[in-house]
């Protein structure tokens, strides 16, 4: 061969060689990189995957793919990182702009769904999106105002349709009922409207015996709103599943009175009482003769098909509610049954009765409760470490797990099938169609119970520690095992017992590098858990927090399912700006459940080589490496559900890497 074409040959390979070094030094290629044209302040992913980004030109929002910008919202430029939020129950985000104004945004087009200085507010109290009437509700006040007033705007354009004064500062709950109308409560009265008009449906106060003294109600309720904050509401509305025709407000009162001792010394002591009213939806007319009052302040409810049942937040007693009239059931003369402790969450399960889980201290007590019978089916309530935020319902029966044990509750008999509870919490219980898994953090053994059983097994003999002082928080069911996982290590135990690997990885000194990455992991959590369970909420109860796992309830099937939990409504609307959202939840759900195959963890050598690296979670080898470098404030974010990340190389160049 001709030595010159040789020596051409020799030099372009070494050229592709150190192109494809250059490219891969830092581990692997970026997906793309963007160039812009503001250095970028800060970058956040929306839950549902959107990439946004503020400048001093505006916020802007790239396509994942190919980082090519979407839109801009130049009136939010410079807007500050620490007004940024997703709006619960929504699609949808609020920020604020450098004056201050607020804005809702729908990220998926870049449009302005509502905007603080058009709808002439100086500030913004409340918002609460009624989606079946394709509307934005609005409590705020207008500029130059002392009065709270309530703005209706219309989501598509985003502009402001009317606005109505009159109390609206103390409002409890909203329940958009669609057909232009919506239902308003507060601490005293009960409203329907018209939300294309404002037009006053019905208003009727809570207890029966004000609602012929208008002008005294009146009076009350502006005197009200100048002495209470919202703070000093609390208040539930309900609409039981059983009995749609009517709703039920349950409120807090407070009680306030002094006395004065023989030296002259004057007390102020202060008690709270809880009180009950139903209505009829269709015209608001009262149900009952007056409001049910209990002296106990409001805690947990929950609607049972045969009444409302209510808890204390200070003790231990529970009773239910007679729908028709308000008659109390449960006790001897009606005065309630007693827990230990105020109960802190119920879910319902099979045959209609309801588990009844209570704090006590820093410790929890599981009872059942019959409404059909209006008795407890234990003798004596169980007891676990810890408080319980999960719950899952098995044939062989109820597995509970705490923020500290998990066991079995024998629903039959009240007691536990587990001798001893196991240590490390909830998230440490992960199942297939075949086995229920559970990591005991004290021995550290993993354990495994047949679906229908009600026993424990060990699947390892060697114990597994975890470096670094952290302890287990999740497991995962993998086809190669059960991966067992905290922040910096991961660690592998095959069905037959053996540790397949114990990686530890050192964390950075500084916390900051991990806290994007630690945001990602618990968004991608919070779309697996509403994957695969539903909130006692969802169920029918108010004001708890308790995780319900059923695989053969309506609300468990399907990955709409899931979306309804996280975005209630929103995914249930037939509105059409809301198609993209339904897409990309569904999208984002199926993707949570086909769990990826690596984890994604910050870690660093030393001060100077801090790193991403994404680990195998069938070998525990390190896949691919994305260097951090020693930069002291990196402007990164990952999105778990998809496997990117986004970091700013510099000020104002973006790279995207796909795991």
């Amino acid at each position: 061969m001709n030595k010159t074409r040789l020596l051409g040959i020799s030099l372009l390979i070494l050229i592709m060689l150190g192109a494809t070094i250059h490219t891969f030094a830092g581990g692997i290629a970026p997906l793309w990189t963007k160039e812009t044209k503001a250095a970028i302040q800060w970058q956040k992913v929306t839950p549902l995957g959107q990439l946004l980004a503020c400048t001093a030109n505006g916020l802007h929002c790239f396509d994942v793919n190919t980082g090519d910008e979407l839109w801009t919202l130049t009136e939010l430029k410079n807007a500050p990182e620490s007004s940024f939020e997703t709006v619960s129950n929504s699609p949808f985000i609020s920020i604020s702009g450098m004056d201050k104004s607020l804005y809702i945004i729908n990220p998926f087009e870049g449009k302005v769904l509502f905007s603080s200085k058009e709808a002439g507010l100086q500030q913004v109290n409340d918002k609460y999106f009624l989606y079946k009437n394709n509307k934005i509700m609005i409590i705020g006040l207008p500029n130059g105002s002392k009065n709270v007033e309530l703005v209706m705007v219309d989501m598509n354009t985003g502009k402001k349709l009317w606005s109505k004064s009159g109390g609206f500062s103390l409002t409890s709950g909203v329940k958009d009922l669609g057909n232009d109308e919506v239902l308003i409560t507060s601490a005293f009265y009960a409203m329907k409207l018209k939300t294309s008009t404002g037009e006053e449906i019905w208003k009727k106060a809570i207890d029966p015996k004000t609602a012929n003294m208008a002008m005294l109600f009146s009076m009350l309720e502006g005197f009200a709103t100048k002495m209470l904050t919202k703070d000093d509401l609390v208040a539930q509305l309900i609409i039981p599943e059983s009995r749609p025709d009517m709703f039920m407000i349950a409120a807090q009162k407070k009680i306030q009175s002094q006395s004065t001792d023989s030296k002259g010394k004057t007390t102020t002591t202060i008690t709270y009482h809880s009180v009950y009213m139903a209505f009829d939806l269709a015209s608001g007319d009262h149900k009952w003769k007056g409001v049910v009052e209990l002296q106990d302040p409001l805690g947990v409810s929950y609607a049972a098909p045969e009444g409302l049942i209510v808890c204390s937040s200070n003790n231990g007693n529970i009773n239910m509610l007679k729908y028709d009239d308000g008659t109390t059931l449960l006790g001897k003369k009606g005065r309630g049954l007693s827990l230990k402790g105020p109960a802190t969450g119920m879910a319902p399960l099979n045959g209609g009765k309801v588990l009844v889980v209570s704090e006590r201290g820093s410790n929890s007590s599981i009872t059942m409760l019959d409404p059909s019978t209006a008795a407890f089916t234990f003798e004596k309530a169980a007891k676990l470490g810890g408080i319980v935020s999960y719950t899952e319902i098995l044939s062989g029966g109820i597995l509970v797990g705490s923020d500290e044990e998990v066991n079995l509750l024998n629903t039959t008999s009240g007691e536990w099938f587990f001798e001893k509870s196991l240590k490390g919490g909830a998230g440490l219980i992960a199942s297939n169609n075949e086995k229920e898994f559970i990591f005991n953090t004290k021995d550290g053994l993993l354990y495994q119970m047949e679906i229908g059983g009600t026993s424990l097994k060990a699947v390892n003999t060697l114990p597994l520690k975890f470096s670094g002082k952290e302890d287990p928080k999740t497991i995962e069911v993998t086809d190669n095992g059960i991966l067992i996982k905290s922040d910096q290590n991961i660690a592998l135990i095959d069905f037959q017992g053996n540790i397949k690997f114990n990686q530890y990885f050192p964390a950075p000194g500084v916390s900051g590098f991990r806290k994007a990455l630690l945001i990602a992991s618990a968004v991608r959590a919070s779309f697996y858990t509403a994957a695969f369970t539903a909130t006692s909420m969802a169920c029918g109860a108010a004001s708890q927090s308790i995780k319900v796992k059923d695989t053969d309830s309506k609300i468990a099937k399907g990955t709409t399912a899931g979306a309804s939990v996280m975005f209630g409504e929103a995914s249930l609307s037939g509105a059409s700006y809301t198609a993209s959202f339904i897409k990309q939840a569904n999208q984002r759900f199926k993707a949570t459940s086909e769990t990826p195959n690596y984890m994604l963890i910050m870690t660093a050598v030393s001060s100077k080589d801090i790193k991403l690296i994404q680990v195998s979670k069938a070998t525990g080898e390190t896949l691919n490496t994305i260097q951090i470098g020693k930069d002291k404030d990196p402007i990164y974010d990952v999105d778990m559900v998809e496997g990117k990340l986004y970091y700013m190389k510099d000020a104002m160049k973006m790279e995207c890497y796909k795991f």
